[in-house]
């Protein structure tokens, strides 16, 4: 059965409310891989398409989390008592002159809040930011090529001419050209070998392209300013407390107020690395970016046999050479280590591209049918419903 190719791509961008833009966006990534594979003509390799869908319901969770997450209530649990101790400092300056109810480590949600809820938004960009330009090239390209024995060379020229030939880093798509070219040569591959590995190239660049687009929102992210928002926070709290003699103080509390941002940052690494460092896999589970790679469970290897000892076509030999730290195996090199460097992110991602390529489960729906029935009618699923 040929799956739809998805026609309200437009209609989905427009879309004002980011929670629910979210939902449509990763189940037309989902549809959109379908459609890639029945163009491409394999059952056997996912594609990048396929990837982004459990990418983009990952990004979701950050988006709709409208309430403090409970495990962020934990790590504020578990920091109290070194919270406590220099909010005390603070207050010991301050106790001789103005009565003072005392602080403790709920002080911090509403910093953690307004830093989660900037983060948010920045996910919530790069997500939209990417599709926009990505799911019109893709369904642009399975209707020039599905089910179409007469396109040539001509029609993907024609397709790739549309789009500006500079490299990534001057702006340009230049990779999104090679990528779309490299799928093309895997739909006329007559062997499975250097199909699956025409495959992986296309998806490697298209990996390159896009995390090169979002540099700015990535570390808008992963550098949010929560030590800067809780001592606003701080000095409002402290102003509607002691009014004008804060002006005064404030030197004198600049020190506890130091150490006391010291605590926060920690704070906000362990929820950070919780809220962004992990990536949704079908059926609940979730890798984490900062661990190696594991095999597939039911997969003998780490790599999938086609994609072992990989040498050609030249393209991909020279990507995984520049990319790839692990070199093959799954015992150590594919974690990440920084996030916010391009080159340590693509090692992650083209290991996982790899490593993956031929996990079927990936192709699963990200969503349930009654969760699907909610969104596509544009409406937001019910809690009811179950997790999203």
């Amino acid at each position: 059965m040929t799956t739809p190719l998805p026609t309200d791509i437009p209609k989905i961008i427009a879309e004002p409310q980011a929670a629910l833009r979210n939902l449509l966006i990763t189940q037309r990534y989902h549809d959109l891989s379908a459609c890639l594979c029945e163009t491409i003509g394999t059952s056997d390799n996912v594609n990048w398409s396929t990837f982004a869908t459990w990418a983009s319901k990952t990004a979701g969770q950050s988006i709709r989390d409208e309430e403090v997450p409970p495990f962020v209530r934990d790590v504020l649990a578990d920091a109290e008592d070194d919270v406590a101790h220099h909010l005390g400092r603070v207050e010991s300056v301050i106790r001789a002159m103005v009565p003072t109810t005392g602080f403790h480590a709920s002080f911090l949600l509403a910093p953690i809040e307004d830093t989660l809820r900037r983060v948010s938004q920045s996910i919530a960009v790069g997500n939209l930011k990417v599709f926009a330009e990505l799911a019109p090239l893709f369904a642009e390209f399975v209707g020039n090529f599905r089910g179409q024995p007469a396109a040539d060379e001509k029609t993907l020229a024609a397709f790739v001419g549309t789009l500006d030939p500079r490299p990534i880093s001057d702006g340009g798509q230049g990779a999104l050209i090679s990528a779309f070219t490299g799928y093309f040569a895997a739909m006329r591959a007559g062997n499975a070998v250097v199909q699956s590995r025409l495959v992986l190239l296309g998806n490697c660049l298209i990996g390159l392209h896009e995390q090169t687009r979002l540099q700015e929102q990535i570390e808008e992210a992963m550098d949010a300013p929560v030590e800067e928002i809780f001592t606003d926070h701080l000095h409002l709290s402290l102003s509607t407390v002691l009014g004008g003699l804060f002006d005064r103080l404030r030197d004198a509390v600049a020190a506890p107020l130091h150490d006391l941002q010291g605590v926060v940052r920690d704070v906000w690494e362990v929820i950070a690395t919780r809220f962004l460092m992990s990536l949704a896999l079908p059926g609940g589970k979730a890798l984490p970016l900062g661990r190696n790679i594991p095999p597939v469970a039911a997969a003998r290897d780490y790599l999938p046999p086609s994609l072992q000892n990989i040498t050609n076509p030249d393209d991909l030999v020279k990507l995984l050479a520049q990319y790839d730290r692990a070199r093959g195996t799954s015992d150590y090199g594919s974690a990440s280590v920084d996030w916010r460097r391009l080159d340590d992110r693509m090692n992650f991602i083209v290991n996982l591209f790899r490593s993956r390529q031929m996990d079927d489960d990936l192709l699963g729906q990200p969503f349930s049918a009654e969760q699907r029935a909610c969104f596509e009618a544009w409406t937001m699923p019910s809690p009811e419903l179950g997790p999203l």
